[in-house]
């Protein structure tokens, strides 16, 4: 008796049919253009690190998938990579001879073992852009430039790019009043905080400065505790509003003396100002305080975009400023900056969006048909006549061999051109060209097929 098995999908792991997988190869192709367009080079790492390599994000750990393999032990256990970042780091640290700074690209397939919702996968394909080696603002600016031109050539126009920088949120810790418990770091009650602050939007501020109130039941626990003193400095925080240098001002006034947020504050206003030579319109970045970036290893400025036509799947394309990343494998600081997009979220809401249309369902340019099946040795000459040509071309292998079945086929298929050769075009050694999208046809000998399709420079 065989056994059925069910064709069951983990959740929160994606299949791409063809016409899927072509659609999402376009959008790739336009943002590796721009990003080379930058001066940005392409590498690649392994999707398995050593596990060791990955944890020093703390926060990400729990996210890890594990990779069993015979024969080792803790020490050498491997994990799938959750991030482009990281592997960065490792890379930056095992090549010192990389003459910096030094642009760099990377996509590939990452993983997160994470509860799947909508625009969240457990597999998912990220497109990284950094700069390595660069303490000046110059980079950032150009990394949001980059995150600009990257979305507009790929037909968005309704997006915001929020930056924020977290050197002003470290200020806030002192801002509040918060310091190092016995067990619990100010900065994981800075974090506990920006966590229930993000929360507003759901339940409301008053709901959240309840939170914010609790203190804590254990040692361990993060629980802010805040004092009403406190929350009514957080009230000036959360209410500073008003165009992007009037939120500058009113930042600079309320963190006065708290030089780490003064700090970030500067590198807010320098990247500002380099915004406008880059032809970056004042409407599309906004500073944005509340935008903190989960992960641990952010130093500086932070940058998340979102898409106002499609607000449900959070931010596309998003980094910030990681100085001390590379730390953790040498021992020294190394200036690092980058985005990465979310290329299966992204792809989800063009699609959402209308912006991206799944048109074709095969690579294939041109379809011969089958109509004469005693030359099937013609036909098979004739396709790979084509391809020495540099066509995707492929003879017809649909056993109903009348016209209609495969014109049909080739039609549902998304080809280019059909090539029609029956009998009669077989006596007259001519052949008859379809175009499938103009709906013309054309009759001509044989013996100019070739340089028929030369003339044309560019296949729709």
């Amino acid at each position: 008796m065989k056994i059925t098995i069910k064709p069951e999908r983990p959740g929160g792991f994606l299949d791409f049919n063809p016409g899927e997988f072509l659609a999402r190869e376009r959008m790739l192709n336009i943002i590796n253009q721009v990003f080379r367009s930058f001066g940005y080079n392409p590498i690649e790492t392994p999707m398995v690190e050593f596990a060791k390599v990955l944890t020093g994000a703390d926060e990400t750990s729990k996210n890890i998938f594990q990779v069993r393999s015979r024969g080792s032990n803790n020490e050498d256990s491997l994990a799938l990579r959750f991030d482009h970042t990281v592997p960065l780091a490792r890379f930056l640290s095992a090549n010192p001879g990389i003459k910096l700074p030094w642009r760099r690209m990377v996509v590939g397939p990452v993983f997160r073992s994470d509860s799947p919702q909508k625009g969240r996968y457990r597999q998912f394909y990220q497109f990284d852009v950094d700069i390595a080696g660069c303490a000046l603002m110059l980079a950032d600016a150009e990394i949001i430039a980059i995150m600009y031109e990257t979305l507009r050539a790929l037909g968005l126009e309704r997006f915001i790019i929020k930056i924020n920088n977290r050197k002003i949120l470290n200020g806030l810790a002192d801002l509040l009043g918060i310091t190092d418990r016995q067990k619990i770091t100010a900065a994981d009650v800075t974090k506990e905080v920006m966590r229930i602050l993000d929360k507003i939007p759901k339940i409301g501020i008053a709901a959240v400065f309840d939170e914010l109130r609790q203190e804590p039941v254990t040692e361990f626990d993060p629980s802010p505790g805040l004092t009403e003193a406190n929350l009514i400095r957080l009230q000036e925080y959360l209410e500073i509003s008003g165009d992007n240098l009037t939120k500058i001002s009113q930042a600079q006034k309320l963190f006065q003396h708290i030089s780490i947020a003064e700090e970030g504050l500067a590198e807010l206003v320098e990247i500002m100002k380099y915004l406008e030579p880059l032809a970056i319109p004042t409407a599309a970045v906004e500073i944005d305080f509340s935008v903190a970036r989960g992960l641990d290893y952010y130093t500086g400025p932070v940058f998340e975009t979102f898409l106002f036509d499609a607000p449900e799947f959070g931010s596309v394309f998003s980094g910030g400023r990681y100085n001390d990343l590379v730390a953790r494998f040498t021992g020294r600081e190394l200036p690092a900056v980058g985005a990465s997009i979310g290329v299966d979220r992204l792809f989800s809401a063009l699609q959402q969006l209308g912006t991206l249309k799944i048109e074709k369902k095969s690579v294939s340019e041109i379809l011969i048909l089958r109509l004469t099946t005693d030359q099937d040795a013609y036909y098979l000459r004739l396709a790979n006549r084509l391809r020495k040509t540099g066509l995707k071309v492929e003879v017809s292998l649909l056993e109903d061999t009348t016209f209609k079945a495969q014109f049909n086929f080739a039609v549902s298929q998304g080809v280019n051109y059909v090539i029609i050769i029956g009998r009669d075009e077989l006596n007259q050694q001519t052949v008859k060209i379809k175009n499938l999208f103009t709906r013309r046809q054309e009759e001509i000998p044989i013996t100019k097929l070739i340089s028929y399709f030369q003339t044309i420079t560019k296949i729709p």
